[in-house]
């Protein structure tokens, strides 16, 4: 099985989804393809993965339409949810500029389920990062306190120390300025 699927898997298993990986058969056509199933309370999807953005762009409409063949019992028994149904287009190779406007424009066509794409997927990071429209907000970060006047100084480096110390004792704004001028 493909291992950028399995990322997308564990990032979304550990989000809350239920995930099963599945095959579309071959036909005589067309070539067996891997997708990852996912559904919580509110979404349901499928992930396909893509070696290439090119590949990604010449094939997302047949491969949507297989997606969609092949599961459309489900996707009619979800009623409310399949408005929520996303297909997850994805490859590991970067995207080139014109590539990135096509992935864009995949995006916005709304035909059969909402898409999401993105490209240069490597690793749980990057399967993550492709997945993030779909996964919960997490807790803001915890910050530990910082003193702000050496905060300052540490990044106010390229001005002259008495112009800094001035500022940071609360000297009148004059007396500020007046230091710029007369070190300008």
């Amino acid at each position: 099985m493909n291992e950028t699927l399995h990322d997308c898997a564990g990032v979304l298993a550990e989000a809350g989804f239920s995930t099963r990986f599945a095959e579309i058969p071959a036909d005589d056509r067309l070539a067996t393809l891997e997708t990852l199933a996912f559904e919580d309370a509110t979404i349901l999807g499928f992930v396909v993965a893509y070696e290439t953005p090119a590949q990604l762009v010449a094939s997302w409409k047949i491969d949507r339409d297989r997606v969609a063949m092949r599961h459309r019992d489900a996707l009619q028994a979800a009623r409310q949810k399949a408005w929520n149904a996303y297909l997850v287009l994805i490859s590991r190779g970067a995207a080139d500029f014109a590539e990135s406007l096509a992935l864009g424009q995949i995006e916005e066509d709304l035909e059969a389920m909402r898409k999401i794409t993105k490209a240069g997927v490597v690793g749980a990071g990057g399967a993550r990062a492709a997945l993030l429209p779909l996964l919960p907000f997490r807790a803001a970060p915890s910050l530990d306190p910082i003193d702000m006047r050496l905060e300052i100084q540490s990044r106010s480096t390229e001005l002259d120390a008495d112009i800094v110390a001035a500022f940071l004792s609360g000297a009148e704004e004059g007396v500020v300025m007046q230091l710029l001028e007369d070190r300008a």
